[in-house]
């Protein structure tokens, strides 16, 4: 693995990025009360890949996470302290609704408007290879590192687990 710090990187045009979900996140979800130092660096990085004209790709699995994160994210701060059901209390609500319209809204408009959507041949991804790394990585971490692998993508991510990996594969981070 090749692990470098976004702000010793400088993106080519012909890099081909794959960006892990808690940077959307930092770049797409106000609600987050992320740290702004972690916030900025990224964005920062993010500039200058769109400014070198380099691709971002996406995956439907890591859209689902950015919804799904995003969502359950709004609901926690809804509910605060009190005891609440997501699927009974929350999702009935004008409130979920308009976060769901929301969340939609950034990946149609910002997320999909700055990368491309990639086929990901999952038929030729092997499941044994996904579940040797469960341990060091999660399932879906370990999914998106077989992508890397297969498309020549460079993940961006602000997730330490990825740090443990051997793969031939490059990792760009703050940590």
């Amino acid at each position: 693995m090749n692990k470098i710090n976004i702000t010793n990187y400088t993106p080519k045009n012909t890099d081909k990025f794959l960006f892990d979900n808690n940077i959307w996140m930092y770049l797409y979800c106000p609600i987050g009360s992320y740290n702004k130092y972690v916030v900025d660096k990224y964005s920062n990085f993010f500039g200058k890949i769109l400014d070198a004209k380099a691709t971002i790709y996406v995956s439907s699995l890591i859209l689902s996470e950015f919804y799904n994160t995003y969502i359950r994210l709004d609901f926690n701060i809804w509910k605060g302290n009190k005891k609440k059901d997501f699927k009974k209390d929350y999702r009935p609500l004008p409130q979920c609704k308009t976060t769901s319209e929301t969340i939609t809204n950034s990946i149609e408009s910002r997320i999909l408007g700055v990368s491309k959507k990639i086929n990901d041949d999952f038929v030729d991804i092997s499941i044994n290879k996904l579940i040797e790394k469960i341990g060091l990585l999660d399932f879906n971490d370990s999914y998106y590192v077989e992508l890397a692998k297969k498309n020549n993508f460079k993940i961006v991510t602000n997730d330490k687990d990825f740090q443990n990996i051997k793969d031939d594969i490059t990792i760009l981070s703050l940590k």
